[in-house]
């Protein structure tokens, strides 16, 4: 592990829809365990986290180019439109909430950057706010598993609920405040 452990961490965080970021969880409790080094964790960490949100904003406008005037009626086209579209509007009810916190919504949160792609949002100040949320959710399961990686691992389904649970509890809740605020403003 001392001589793949970096590599261990890069890849698996590329690959990773657990919403739980397990391969950074694994790379703190190689570092507790004194066989990796903090600072190329969380640097290899970011990378992937940052290149894969970059790739997936550039998959997304290149869906949304390819997809955009297709009248294909054929079951895939008409499904990856519907899927796309639905998502964005989703996004668009609290985007800023959606760059920061989706990496913690398992497998959806992966898809935050394509539907960013998809629709006609600000690219830079998009990946600017994804890298944001990169970061606090490196160095949160980084650290939590240097400090707390037994637990991370043992727990992993429950706490990829529960912090899907509070992100949606927290995305409600502001997008009913938006929505009273929109009325108010309104009247």
């Amino acid at each position: 592990m001392r001589d793949y452990g970096y590599l261990f961490v890069f890849l698996g965080s590329v690959i990773d829809q657990s919403g739980i970021p397990l391969f950074i969880v694994a790379g703190g409790i190689l570092v507790a365990a004194g066989m990796l080094k903090v600072l190329p964790v969380i640097l290899l960490s970011l990378l992937a986290l940052v290149s894969t949100d970059i790739l997936f904003v550039f998959l997304g406008e290149y869906l949304s180019n390819i997809l955009r005037g297709n009248y294909s009626q054929r079951k895939a086209t008409i499904w990856l439109k519907r899927f796309l579209i639905s998502g964005t509007e989703v996004f668009f009810t609290s985007p800023n909430l959606f760059y920061l916190f989706s990496k913690v919504v398992p497998v959806i949160g992966k898809y935050v950057p394509i539907f960013t792609g998809f629709s006609s949002s600000q690219r830079v100040r998009a990946i600017a706010l994804f890298t944001v949320g990169d970061i606090i959710y490196a160095i949160v399961f980084l650290f939590g598993g240097i400090f707390l990686g037994d637990l991370f691992m043992k727990h992993s389904k429950i706490l990829a609920i529960g912090t899907t649970a509070i992100f949606l509890s927290v995305f409600f809740i502001v997008r009913a405040l938006v929505k009273k605020r929109i009325e108010k403003i309104a009247k």
